[in-house]
């Protein structure tokens, strides 16, 4: 990780835990927190389009404000019935302050794109909880890299457009990014075997092999081949779990 990254990070980070804080929110406990992921995501997606930093510092702070205001409330169900609204209430907070920073970015069509973004998101969430029967292992995925990565491929539409290897590469990247999230909070047992976690992670390394040769803009690559080092360890041990070492 770059020192330049870094201090993005930090300046980013703490812009949005700011514009996230309010008085109520603290007293009544309500966590609010960015996500590191969408920010490196980010971050390689916008350095790949060779943006500038200022304009980068703010369009990755409104997108980690919209991220948390969509994130929190997946939290709804999980909390006493007297703070629900609350919840609520605070994801349509950090939601506020998105519009409000990216309307100082004054790029209507990014606005557009992400807009449309929330709602696939919601779709997929609603389609999520809806269902009257179990969903396989590939649907449950499929709605998954909607809601965990919609925002990023409305991102790279905006400033690397439609054409070229990134989206391919950006849906392996989210897909890894969801096994190991499942695998860190153990509900692989309910959603996927091991085995299962294996072959996405395995297909996952398999697509970012395919651009090798350079497709992928550097940045967005490097982030890529970054990413993914540890995921390897991954699916060497979960191959071992499974006998095949």
């Amino acid at each position: 990780m770059t020192d330049s990254k870094e201090a993005m990070f930090r300046r980013v980070e703490r812009k949005a835990l700011t514009h996230m804080h309010h008085g109520y929110l603290t007293i009544r406990n309500v966590r609010q927190a960015v996500s590191r992921f969408h920010f490196d995501a980010g971050y390689a997606i916008l350095s790949a389009a060779a943006v500038k930093d200022d304009e980068v510092e703010q369009v990755l702070t409104a997108l980690l404000l919209l991220e948390q205001g969509l994130s929190i409330h997946d939290d709804v169900d999980r909390c006493q019935s007297s703070d629900q609204g609350l919840i609520v209430l605070a994801g349509d907070y950090d939601s506020s302050k998105y519009y409000y920073i990216l309307a100082g970015v004054g790029d209507s069509a990014l606005m557009f794109s992400l807009c449309e973004a929330v709602v696939q998101i919601n779709e997929a969430k609603m389609a999520l909880l809806l269902s009257t029967a179990p969903l396989s292992t590939n649907e449950y995925m499929r709605l998954m890299k909607v809601v965990e990565g919609q925002l990023l491929k409305a991102l790279a539409c905006h400033y690397l457009g439609e054409d070229g290897q990134w989206m391919l590469h950006i849906d392996s990247l989210v897909q890894a990014y969801i096994v190991q999230d499942e695998l860190r909070a153990h509900r692989f047992s309910k959603r996927l075997t091991t085995r299962q976690a294996s072959e996405w992670l395995s297909h996952s390394l398999e697509q970012l092999e395919m651009v090798a040769g350079g497709a992928l803009t550097n940045p967005l690559y490097s982030f890529l081949v970054e990413y993914f080092g540890p995921i390897r360890e991954t699916v060497r041990d979960l191959q071992l779990a499974e006998g095949k070492g």
